[in-house]
C-alpha cells in the first residue's frame, strides 16, 4: 500500500467514525442498570477507537496502537456486563465514584476471565465471542508490548510504521468500533436499531477486516 492509498483510506475511515457517532447518539439504553453499564462501556470502547484513529492518522502510531488494548478490554467488559456479570457485580459497578466504591471493584475480572465467563453463558452470541477471541489471539501480545513500552514500539521507533501496517491496525480497531456500535443497539432493547448497524457494515466494508 502506498502513502497516497493510505491517505484515501483515512478519508473513508473518518467517514466511518462520523457515521458511527451519528448512529449511537440516537440510542438510549433500556432503563435498567445492566443495560446502562453495558452501553457506557460500549461508548468508552468507541471513544478509544476514535482516539486511536486520530493518533495513527497524525502519525502518532505508538500511542495510537496502545489504545487498541483498552478498546478491546472495554468492549469485552460491556459484553460481559450485558450477558455474564452477576447482579452483585452490576450493583458494585453502578455506584458513584468514591474511595469505597473503587476499593470494592479493584478485583474486577480481567479479559481472560470475562471471556471465559461469557463462554459459560447461553445468552451471549457465540459468533460475537468468536470474533472477540479472534481479536485477542491476533493482537494481544503485540498490544501488551505497546502498552508497556516493549520491543514492538522500541523497534518501530527506528523501523517506522509502513502504510500497510497502519491500514491493518486501523481496520482491526474499526472492527471493534463496529462491534461496540452493535452492542449499543442491542442494549437499547429495540431490535429495529440493528438495521443501521448492518448498513454500516455494508457501506464501510472497505474499512473493516474480513471476519
Amino acid at each position: 500500500m502506498t502513502e497516497q492509498e493510505f491517505e484515501l483510506f483515512l478519508e473513508r475511515a473518518d467517514a466511518f467514525h462520523h457515521r458511527v457517532a451519528e448512529n449511537v447518539a440516537k440510542l438510549e439504553p433500556y432503563p435498567v442498570p445492566r443495560f446502562g453499564l453495558a452501553h457506557q462501556s460500549a461508548l468508552l470502547s468507541i471513544e478509544h477507537g476514535a482516539a486511536a484513529y486520530v493518533l495513527i492518522a497524525s502519525r502518532l502510531c505508538a500511542p495510537g496502537y496502545s489504545l487498541l488494548r483498552t478498546q478491546l478490554e472495554t468492549l469485552v467488559r460491556g459484553i460481559w456486563m450485558m450477558y455474564a456479570a452477576s447482579d452483585a457485580w452490576i450493583d458494585k459497578l453502578n455506584q458513584p465514584l468514591t474511595e469505597a466504591s473503587a476499593e470494592a471493584t479493584k478485583d474486577t475480572l480481567m479479559l481472560d476471565k470475562m471471556l471465559k465467563a461469557l463462554r459459560g453463558t447461553e445468552s451471549a452470541p457465540s459468533a460475537l465471542l468468536d470474533q472477540l477471541e479472534a481479536c485477542r489471539t491476533v493482537m494481544w501480545k503485540t498490544l501488551n508490548s505497546y502498552a508497556h513500552g516493549g520491543l514492538h514500539p522500541l523497534a518501530r521507533a527506528s523501523m517506522g510504521y509502513p502504510p500497510q501496517l497502519n491500514f491493518d491496525v486501523i481496520r482491526n480497531s474499526n472492527a471493534m468500533v463496529a462491534l461496540a456500535s452493535q452492542l449499543t443497539a442491542i442494549v437499547s432493547g429495540r431490535p429495529e436499531n440493528m438495521a443501521p448497524v448492518r448498513s454500516l457494515h455494508q457501506e464501510f466494508a472497505d474499512c473493516l477486516p474480513i471476519v
